[in-house]
């Protein structure tokens, strides 16, 4: 069995068993934490179903945060594991992730589904870009990330299942309570 040590900063509330971060960045303490991963074996009837929800939340903290730093990974770990406990998302990691609009022509001509152009829950799946992992050594220690989050569904936001960049204002974040900021994006959850 493998493990893998980390150096963490975290918040003092994930030690205390609360929120990942505070509303306010310039309120968060952080700490050092060295965290032995050892994942944890999961008796599935279906491993490989298992891996591929794995491979799901990995991609989607690859691409979604891969620059951040842990504690952003976890969040946005966090608000898609959240999406798929929540009824208004669909019931897995894969489905959460893949969630778009799909284009109707590319199914009827070619019956293949490809996501319309900026119309997806995560924008990394439809921006138009590669999905191919470049960096296969922030990729493996993402996947192990993927799966202790998997394993021991932690949730570091406070329930939170949107964000965004700190650079973007949606109209739909007005609408939400914001449960705190983490490296570039600042997550929410409904009222």
């Amino acid at each position: 069995m493998r493990i893998i040590s980390y150096i963490l900063t975290l918040t003092l509330g994930l030690i205390a068993g609360t929120s990942l971060f505070e509303k306010e960045p310039n309120d968060v303490k952080t700490i050092e934490v060295e965290l032995e991963l050892t994942p944890v074996v999961i008796v599935e009837s279906n491993p490989i179903a298992l891996e591929s929800e794995i491979i799901c939340l990995a991609r989607n903290i690859y691409f979604e945060a891969r620059s951040e730093s842990i504690t952003g990974q976890t969040a946005v770990a966090s608000v898609t594991l959240n999406r798929v406990k929540s009824n208004k998302f669909p019931n897995t990691i894969c489905e959460v992730v893949h969630q778009a609009k799909y284009s109707r022509w590319w199914k009827e001509n070619h019956n293949k589904d490809v996501p319309v152009r900026n119309k997806c829950q995560f924008s990394w799946y439809c921006d138009g870009k590669p999905d191919k992992v470049y960096d296969h050594n922030a990729y493996k220690d993402i996947y192990t990330l993927a799966e202790y989050m998997y394993n021991e569904q932690i949730d570091s936001t406070d329930g939170a299942t949107h964000y965004h960049a700190n650079y973007v204002s949606p109209a739909w974040s007005s609408q939400m309570t914001m449960v705190g900021v983490a490296d570039t994006h600042i997550f929410y959850k409904d009222y």
